[in-house]
């Protein structure tokens, strides 16, 4: 009973979050009820829970921009380090404390978070070994050098946790970086106004006067003398006036006007660096964030380690509330089909690990021009789709990757799609979802109006392409144009359209703006063609079919189209002009300002799958 009523009121903060709510307040009673004739609460132990699943750890070198090699503990489940799932990257307590100190939840939750089935990786910033000679916001670059490291393997999302001193950093990251791939923070043991604390610390008189000696240091130039702070912490007078300074940006309290994600604060009941009221008065003053939730851990102080279980259950509980739990696994095989001219086709299928709905319908992901399966929206939007319980094909075609578009004809692709439903259908999947994103969706509207294959029901665009040979014209003008065309004709004509290289400049083209969708977008860039003859004229050619305004009336399918104010492939009004030429059963969104989506929708994975789902959910 005492345990139930300890497990409670810790659950009381992290969950509800509002203490004096009135589910915070029954909450609050229920606790002391359970704890009345048992002695305080607070002075039971912890409630013992399941610690998860085992995990395995790596030590891993990562390379900051300007050199810097920090070292980095990589904690993951043993079946295996999945992408799909937000990241948590563990910054230190500091100056000078490393991730693998038992006390430290860089270590302890760490470890407790990836035996929950997350990936966390904690990393020795420059702090730890540097801390004498680095300005704080040096620091900044080695975050970002980290999440870099977790997008190479794929991951898009990550969750900072600092420290004591790490969960500053973790502030200083997100304001300092912008960088939309941090989704939350959490702060463990948050960190003291560093300049108030040691003016604190050191009286009035002392505080002054090192602030004089270092400011006249840095005013002669050169290193300086160090500056003892005490207790092994020396800094240099710049990096003093810059950590400690009277306009030093190291006060976690200013620091949290300016943050706008999800923040969880932890700490001890007795954490001395953390005074009772610290947390709630953190919260106060994330105005911006508008799901800040605390959670005071009873009989602990700055080392929270014996807590770890009760701390990692409710940090995941937090995540799962804040759209960051664990998504379900996903079964992946790279799977084959063969055209009907004998081609060899290769794609990737993607299916819920627990077993899907046969009943669902799967869907068929055409990637972009150049592209192949394995890369952005291909691969991302496939994985969670599958999550959610969809089979998904993402397929390839013998135009696909860059060498593919070099040579392929917009006339060779249906068969190739055509491989690929019969793929499914032999799969028992008797209705299909085209998904295609830019050109992609081009070639399944090519399809699905020369075949009327019935297992189709749907069509989702992202991104859908302009009308390609009116779009050659504008980007090369004219003339250039009409010569282009001229030269590929002749080697056409002369038995060379599968060899002649048609290479001239091919500019991005700047449009018109259009009031309905005001786009957000940098000067055009240079490029040029990269096509054989045949090729060219298939596609930009002035006989071309690869006019998708022209195609998709006849698609006669419920219809999304998605698009974004920084996607320099569409041209302002383009998705309402594409939309209308679609018919009465189409929809569009458009994810617009000057944060808006670009091409490959980076940044709003989590919004498309979310969008698509929605409408589907409608449509169908």
């Amino acid at each position: 009973m005492r345990q139930i009523g300890f497990w409670l009121g810790n659950l009381t903060h992290v969950v509800f979050g509002k203490p004096n709510g009135p589910i915070g307040r029954l909450m609050a009673l229920l606790v002391m009820l359970l704890a009345a004739g048992s002695g305080s609460v607070l002075a039971q132990t912890a409630v013992s829970r399941p610690a998860g699943g085992p995990i395995s750890q790596e030590i891993l070198t990562i390379t900051t921009p300007d050199g810097l090699q920090l070292p980095a503990v990589l904690s993951a489940p043993a079946a295996g380090y999945s992408a799909a799932n937000p990241a948590i990257i563990f910054l230190p307590d500091g100056p000078g404390l490393s991730p693998l100190k038992s006390s430290d939840a860089s270590r302890y939750l760490a470890e407790a978070m990836a035996a929950r089935g997350y990936v966390a990786l904690s990393l020795e910033t420059r702090l730890t070994s540097r801390y004498t000679f680095s300005r704080f916001d040096e620091s900044v670059t080695d975050v970002k050098a980290a999440i870099d490291s977790l997008a190479a393997r794929g991951t898009t999302s990550v969750i900072l946790a600092g420290s004591g001193l790490g969960s500053l950093v973790a502030a200083r990251s997100v304001i300092e970086s912008g960088d939309g791939r941090i989704k939350a923070l959490i702060m463990i043991s948050p960190s003291e106004d560093l300049a108030e604390a040691w003016r604190k610390q050191a009286g009035e008189d002392r505080y002054w006067k090192t602030v004089d000696k270092a400011s006249k240091a840095v005013n002669e130039g050169g290193r300086g003398s160090l500056i003892d702070l005490g207790n092994g912490n020396i800094t240099t007078p710049v990096v003093f006036l810059d950590w400690y300074g009277p306009t030093a940006k190291t006060s976690l309290t200013a620091n949290m006007a300016s943050l706008d994600k999800p923040i969880l604060l932890l700490a001890g009941e007795t954490d001395a660096r953390v005074p009772k009221g610290r947390l709630d008065a953190l919260k106060a003053i994330a105005f911006l964030s508008k799901r800040v939730a605390t959670a005071v851990y009873p009989g602990v102080g700055r080392d929270m380690s014996s807590r770890k279980d009760i701390i990692a259950n409710d940090v995941t509980t937090w995540l799962a509330g804040n759209a960051l739990g664990l998504a379900p696994r996903v079964q992946t095989q790279i799977v084959t089909a063969t055209s009907a001219d004998g081609t060899k086709l290769e794609g990737v299928l993607y299916r819920p690990a627990a077993g899907g709905d046969s009943a669902r319908p799967a869907f068929m992901l055409a990637h972009g021009w150049a592209s192949d399966v394995m890369r952005s929206t291909s691969h991302w939007l496939a994985q969670r789709l599958a999550q959610n319980g969809y089979a998904v094909l993402s397929m390839e075609h013998r135009g696909s990757g860059f060498r593919g578009a070099v040579s392929g004809k917009m006339e060779d692709v249906p068969q190739d799609i055509a491989a690929w439903s019969a793929f499914l259908s032999a799969r028992g999947q008797r209705s299909l979802i085209g998904l295609g994103h830019s050109v992609g969706g081009l070639w399944l509207s090519d399809y699905v109006t020369q075949t009327k294959d019935p297992k189709f029901k749907a069509m989702i665009y992202l991104a859908p392409t302009r009308d390609l040979p009116k779009h050659a014209r504008l980007a090369m003008g004219e003339d250039r144009y009409a010569r282009a065309v001229l030269e590929a004709q002749d080697a056409v004509r002369d038995g060379k359209g599968a060899t002649h290289l048609i290479d001239a400049p091919f500019p991005q083209t700047v449009y018109d703006e259009d009031p309905r969708q005001p786009m957000f977008l940098s000067a055009p860039g240079s490029g040029f063609t990269y096509y054989y003859a045949d090729a060219f004229l298939s596609y930009w050619g002035p006989a071309s079919k690869a006019i998708h305004t022209r195609i998709v009336p006849n698609v006669k399918l419920p219809i999304l189209s998605l698009g974004g104010s920084r996607d320099p492939m569409m041209q302002g009004g383009f998705l309402t002009e594409f939309t209308k030429a679609a018919g009465p059963n189409a929809k569009y969104i458009f994810y617009g300002g000057p944060g808006g989506a670009p091409h490959s929708f980076e940044g709003f994975e989590t919004r498309v799958t979310d969008d698509i789902l929605a409408w589907l959910a409608q449509a169908l």
